[in-house]
């Protein structure tokens, strides 16, 4: 059996380099390169991330080793220390895949190679486009993965997008390929593993299902994410004005809440990566945004970072740099809902009216809070040290004072205890 291997996206050549997990996708993936495809690629690289930890990786890093030896393939691994990860109970998904990508682009540059081969199938593409659906990931992006994405110095690129897992299994049957199957794949507390091992083969039982068909709607949703685009490009290069000797663009407000749902975010992200603001900032964030600038608020603070502001002023809405603005002491004498910073704050109703008038206000040398639980007191500034808060961010955490200067909140990093369910402090751009 020949499995159906999409090379297009690499020639003779050309420095590949292949991430194996020692999963079955991986390995059968490898076993094709050394054999039917050993004269498609100019090099061959392997590339192995022990994540330390299931007790087999051991194993699994010495079974590659010895297989890449055989096979005279150069191998390098790289060992990833996840432990203050879990620790602190995250998800080490994400945060496993930044490293993974990371210790790929120092790789790639150090080997000097041109191709980066990941072994993604058909049924992860499939996956892919259920999760983003269910999970409202589907407005602002691609459904699910591409057949090769460009990084700064390479490609990468999914060889078997369009390959069933029930092929890849038959072929590692018929040719015998070594693999190691991670347990971990069957436990469905995992989102995507649910969706792979349950509710997917669940709906393809159904004779007039079939879930391939989501693909389908992938390639008419990537059709509309173009439109979207242009409109959103056609808005930003006529709509916006930028003043040419200051870091100010002006939009009109009435102008911008005229586009479709779908323009407006996508006018914003491209603003976003201009000035490139890298923190994310989610679709619910985006929401509170929109209706803000369609009540009746003359001003407001919507998003800061360091180098930017975005706010609201009368009948536009503005992006300016963040010198520009001065966070002033805010007096609040009544409960309700403020903005400071990019932070949002809503004192509730039943807050002690002897506590008024409240001040917010940024950090001050000397500033001092009551521990909570413990006697004494701690300086803000060991408080930050303490949470690793960029000094960017330092001058922009609100810290709110009551009626006796008793410093009661600072930002979400500290809330008297006496305040719990009193005061609630998020950070618009972390949501």
């Amino acid at each position: 059996m020949k499995l159906d291997v999409n090379t297009k996206g690499w020639t003779k050549d050309k420095h590949i380099v292949l991430a194996v997990s020692t999963g079955v996708d991986s390995m059968v993936l490898l076993h094709e390169l050394i054999t039917s495809l050993k004269h498609s690629y100019s090099k061959l690289t392997c590339l192995h991330v022990n994540h330390n930890i299931r007790p087999i990786a051991k194993q699994e890093e010495a079974f590659l080793k010895q297989y890449c030896e055989e096979h005279e393939i150069e191998l390098y691994v790289k060992h990833l220390d996840l432990s203050a990860v879990i620790e602190k109970g995250n998800s080490i998904e994400n945060e496993a895949r930044i490293a993974r990508y990371q210790w790929f682009d120092l790789m790639m540059e150090e080997l000097n190679a041109d191709v980066l081969l990941t072994a993604h199938h058909q049924d992860d593409q499939i996956e892919t486009i259920f999760y983003r659906l269910m999970t409202g990931r589907s407005s602002r992006s691609s459904l699910g993965m591409s057949y090769q994405m460009t990084r700064e110095q390479y490609h990468v690129c999914k060889p078997l997008l369009t390959t069933t897992k029930s092929d890849i299994r038959e072929y590692q049957i018929t040719h015998d390929v070594p693999y190691y199957e991670d347990e971990t794949n069957a436990q469905n507390h995992y989102v995507r593993n649910d969706i792979r091992n349950r509710i997917l083969p669940s709906i393809n039982k159904n004779k007039h299902l079939d879930t391939a068909q989501l693909i389908k709607l992938k390639d008419w949703h990537d059709e509309q994410l173009e439109v979207i685009d242009k409109e959103a490009i056609e808005f930003i290069n006529h709509a916006i004005d930028k003043h040419p000797d200051t870091c100010h663009y002006q939009i009109s407000r009435l102008q911008f809440l005229n586009l479709r749902y779908s323009v407006k975010m996508a006018v914003l992200d491209k603003i976003c990566e201009k000035l490139q603001i890298t923190r994310p900032i989610t679709e619910k964030t985006y929401n509170e945004w929109f209706q803000k600038l369609e009540g009746n608020l003359t001003q407001c603070t919507l998003y800061t970072t360091d180098k930017w502001i975005i706010h609201i002023a009368y009948d536009k809405f503005i992006i300016m740099a963040n010198y520009d603005v001065r966070y002033s002491p805010t007096k609040i004498t009544h409960p309700g809902t403020y903005n400071y910073s990019h932070y949002h704050i809503d004192i509730k109703d039943d807050f002690p009216t002897e506590d008024f008038p409240l001040v917010i206000r940024t950090r001050r040398d000397g500033d001092k809070f009551k521990l909570n639980g413990v006697k004494g007191h701690k300086k803000i500034s060991r408080l930050l040290i303490d949470y690793k808060i960029v000094h960017s961010e330092r001058d922009q955490l609100p810290v709110i004072v009551n009626v006796k200067n008793e410093i009661i909140a600072v930002g979400t990093l500290y809330l008297q205890n006496k305040y719990n369910q009193l005061i609630f402090i998020r950070d618009m751009g972390e949501e």
